[in-house]
C-alpha cells in the first residue's frame, strides 16, 4: 500500500504539470502557496513572484471589493466561482473562469482554484451576438424582400419589405410552400424539380444568380421582380434564402426606352430618306449651277470683253468704267459657283482615309498659291506632322486656310504662316496661324457660315464660302474646328480629327 507521502507527492506531481493554471491560496493573508507551472506559463511572472503576491495583485482595482466580499462570504464547499477579470505580467486582461474548492495547507484553510482562460470564447460570443443583431437590422429595414424558406419549400421567415410587397404578413403564411405563395402556377412543378434535384446532388446553376420572373401577389396579382437565391447549410440539410426585388417601374421604363428607341429609329429612317432627297436635289442644282450658270455668264463675260475690244475708242470713261465693273462682277460670279460646287462636292463626297503628313501638303499647296506671285510669304512648318484622312478633302481645307491667311496678311511686308501641331483643352489640335489683321472674337459665329463676311469686300475679296467648306471638311471626318483672334495681331485656327474615320455631318 503506498504510503501518504507516495499519494501527496503524485498530488502535487498532477497539480503541477496541469495544463489548466492552477494555485492554492491563503484565505487569510490571500498569499499564493503554490503555483502550477501553466499558471506562471499563462500569467508570466516567475515561481518567487506568485508567492510574494495575494490574489488581489492579479485584479484589477475595479473587481478588488468584490474579491474581497467573495472571499469574506463564499461557502466553503462552493466550486464555480464564476467569471473575473485577470491581470496578466504585461498589463494586459485577460477573462478567466475560477472553479474553487476550500481545503486545508500545510496547517492553514486555502483554497485551490483552477482558472480557465474564456477570454477567446467570450470574445467569440460577443461577435455572434453581434453578427445576430446586425442579420436582424439588415432584415429589418433592408428595402429588398428578404424571405428564407427549408428543404421542404415552406417559408420560415419574411422581412418586412418582403411582408409589403407580397401583401401577407409572416404570421399569416409561415410554414406555406413558396410554389404556392408566390410562383404563377405554370412553373410551380418546375420550382419543386429544381429544389429536389439540388437536395440530391448539391449542384443548382441559378443558386447566386440574378434571375428575372413573374411572381405573385397575396391577391393574384403577377408583377416582375428581380430574384437571387443562396443556399445556406444548416446541419445535414440546407435553408434557402431568396432576396426580391419589385422591378415594375424598372420594366416600365425598358419598354418606354424600347418604345423610344423605335419612335426614334422611324424619324431616323424618315430624316435619312429626307437627307437623300435633299441630296438628289442638291445633285440637281450642283448640275444645273455646273450647265445653266455658266453659259449666260461666260456670254455676259465675252460679250463685254467684245464691246471693248470692238468699240472702246468710241465709248466714254464712264462706261468703259461700267464694261470693267461687268467683267468683274463676272469673274466674281465664276468663282461663287466653284465655291459652290466645291461646297456640295465636299457634303456628298465619300471619305478615303490615308495616313499623310499636313507639313509636306501645307508645303505643296503653299508653293501653288505663290505660283506666278511676285509676294512671298515666311512659311513655317514643323516637322512631322501625320495626320489621318481623305487626301483630296484635306488638300481643300489646306488649300483654303492658307488662301485664307495669304490674303489677310496681304498688308504686312513681313507676313508669315506656321502650320503645326499643340494640345489645346488635353487633345492634340493641328493649327494654321499667321500674322494678318485678324478680327473681333463677339462676330466669330459668322465665321463658318456661308455668304457671311467678316471684312467689306472692297479690302478683301472672297465669296464667304471657303470657311464653310472647310468646317464642312472637319465635319465630315468627325472632327472640330475653332479659332482664336484679335483685330491687327493675326488669326490662328485650330482643327482636330480624332481618326479620319467619317463623321455625322
Amino acid at each position: 500500500m503506498a504510503s501518504r507521502r507516495g499519494i501527496q507527492e503524485s498530488y502535487e506531481y498532477l497539480f503541477m504539470h496541469h495544463p489548466v493554471p492552477m494555485w492554492i491560496y491563503d484565505t487569510g493573508s490571500l498569499r499564493f502557496l503554490l503555483v502550477n507551472h501553466a499558471a506562471q506559463a499563462k500569467y508570466g511572472y516567475s515561481r518567487d513572484e506568485f508567492l510574494s503576491m495575494t490574489i488581489q495583485d492579479i485584479r484589477p482595482l475595479e473587481e478588488r471589493d468584490r474579491l474581497a466580499s467573495f472571499v469574506r462570504t463564499a461557502h466553503p464547499e462552493l466550486g464555480s466561482a464564476g467569471l473575473w477579470q485577470h491581470r496578466l505580467h504585461d498589463g494586459s486582461l485577460i477573462t478567466v473562469e475560477i472553479i474553487s474548492h476550500t481545503l486545508t495547507w500545510n496547517g492553514r484553510s486555502a483554497r485551490l482554484v483552477a482558472a480557465h482562460d474564456v477570454t477567446a470564447l467570450r470574445q467569440s460570443l460577443r461577435d455572434l451576438e453581434q453578427s445576430q443583431l446586425n442579420q436582424a437590422a439588415i432584415l429589418q429595414h433592408s428595402l429588398d424582400g428578404i424571405i428564407t424558406m427549408n428543404e421542404r419549400g415552406e417559408l420560415t421567415q419574411a422581412n418586412p419589405a418582403a411582408e409589403a410587397l407580397f401583401g401577407w404578413t409572416e404570421e399569416e403564411v409561415r410554414g406555406k410552400t413558396i410554389a404556392d405563395l408566390l410562383i404563377p402556377p405554370e412553373w410551380r412543378e418546375s420550382h419543386e424539380k429544381g429544389l429536389k434535384r439540388f437536395l440530391e446532388t448539391r449542384s443548382s446553376q441559378i443558386l447566386g444568380q440574378r434571375l428575372e420572373m413573374e411572381a405573385l401577389r397575396g391577391n393574384g396579382e403577377r408583377f416582375p421582380i428581380e430574384l437571387t437565391v443562396v443556399a445556406i447549410p444548416d446541419g445535414p440539410t440546407f435553408s434557402f434564402t431568396a432576396f426580391l426585388r419589385d422591378i415594375t417601374d424598372r420594366k416600365k421604363s425598358e419598354q418606354a426606352l424600347l418604345d423610344l428607341n423605335r419612335d426614334l429609329e422611324n424619324k431616323v429612317q424618315e430624316r435619312t430618306l429626307h437627307l437623300e432627297a435633299l441630296n438628289r436635289e442638291l445633285e440637281s442644282f450642283s448640275y444645273s449651277v455646273s450647265h445653266d450658270l455658266r453659259s449666260p455668264l461666260r456670254a455676259i463675260a465675252g460679250f463685254s470683253q467684245a464691246l471693248e475690244e470692238d468699240f472702246g475708242d468710241r465709248l466714254g470713261a464712264m462706261a468703259q468704267g461700267y464694261l470693267t465693273r461687268i467683267q468683274a462682277a463676272a469673274r466674281r460670279m465664276a468663282l461663287l459657283i466653284d465655291d459652290l460646287l466645291q461646297l456640295a462636292r465636299v457634303s456628298k463626297a465619300s471619305l478615303n482615309p490615308e495616313s499623310l503628313d499636313l507639313g509636306e501638303l501645307a508645303q505643296s499647296v503653299m508653293a501653288e498659291l505663290e505660283e506666278g506671285s511676285e509676294r512671298k510669304i515666311k512659311l513655317e512648318v514643323d516637322h512631322p506632322l501625320p495626320i489621318r484622312g481623305d487626301p483630296r478633302l484635306l488638300r481643300v481645307l489646306v488649300f483654303n486656310l492658307l488662301d485664307n491667311a495669304k490674303k489677310f496678311t496681304s498688308r504686312n511686308p513681313e507676313a508669315w504662316i506656321h502650320v503645326g501641331q499643340s494640345i489645346q483643352d488635353g487633345e492634340s489640335a493641328y493649327f494654321i496661324t499667321d500674322n494678318g489683321v485678324g478680327f473681333d472674337m463677339e462676330y466669330v459665329n459668322k465665321l463658318f457660315v456661308p455668304f457671311q463676311r467678316l471684312h467689306d469686300n472692297r479690302d478683301f475679296e472672297g465669296t464667304g464660302v471657303g470657311l464653310a467648306t472647310v468646317h464642312r471638311i472637319v465635319l465630315r471626318h468627325g472632327g472640330r474646328i475653332w479659332v482664336q483672334s484679335r483685330p491687327g495681331q493675326g488669326t490662328t485656327f485650330y482643327f482636330h480629327l480624332p481618326s479620319g474615320e467619317p463623321g455625322h455631318a
